[in-house]
């Protein structure tokens, strides 16, 4: 995807005040707090094994493809708690790929990670860890309510320009409506997901 025009950006934030004005108050409540908690649980794993939250919030983001919430934060101790224990990859269970799996061990290692290269890991990392105002994560659900396209996974890649150009008109927008960026971000994505299973 290259350069959006004028035209798909204006396009892009009608869609994004019509599924903001979907939302009820209780999803408003839960977009509003769900990196806080993110942030917690990064924080309560990082504190029980005498880690760098910003590592444990790598492990956490390449451990959560096709992964539930709630597992993937399972997962993300089981890791972090066989790692500061001698435990082999190889020995333990995850419920997503082998190769994040083994992604996640070589960052407790200092091997790799998650660099800017990697747009929605890398800000979604920074949301998690330090719930940074200056980022935000274009998954696949916001890519979705940019544009009331059901998209497929597989086919969401997107620039750089791209990348930029929604990432600072959704920041404008949060900021216009007195949110965080992640925090409107998280809303869109409750009401996002509500709205495309209703049209399934």
């Amino acid at each position: 995807m290259k350069e959006l025009s004028k035209y798909k950006l204006n396009k892009i934030s009608r869609n994004l005040d019509f599924l903001f004005n979907l939302a009820n108050n209780d999803e408003i409540n839960d977009g509003l707090n769900w990196y806080k908690d993110a942030n917690n649980e990064a924080l309560k794993i990082a504190n029980k094994y005498n880690l760098d939250v910003y590592e444990v919030s790598q492990v956490i983001s390449a451990l959560s493809p096709r992964n539930k919430w709630a597992q993937n934060l399972k997962d993300a101790d089981n890791v972090c708690s066989a790692f500061v224990t001698g435990i082999k990859p190889t020995e333990i269970k995850v419920c997503t790929f082998h190769t994040n799996k083994f992604k996640a061990f070589a960052i407790l290692e200092n091997k790799v990670s998650i660099s800017k290269n990697s747009l929605k890991t890398y800000n979604f990392v920074n949301n998690i860890a330090f719930l940074s105002p200056g980022h935000l994560t274009v998954d696949i659900w916001h890519l979705r309510g940019c544009f009331l396209n059901d998209i497929k996974i597989g086919s969401a890649a997107i620039g750089k320009i791209a990348y930029e150009q929604i990432k600072q008109l959704t920041l404008k927008k949060a900021q216009n409506l007195g949110f965080k960026g992640f925090e409107f971000q998280a809303i869109l994505w409750i009401v996002t997901q509500k709205y495309f299973i209703a049209q399934r």
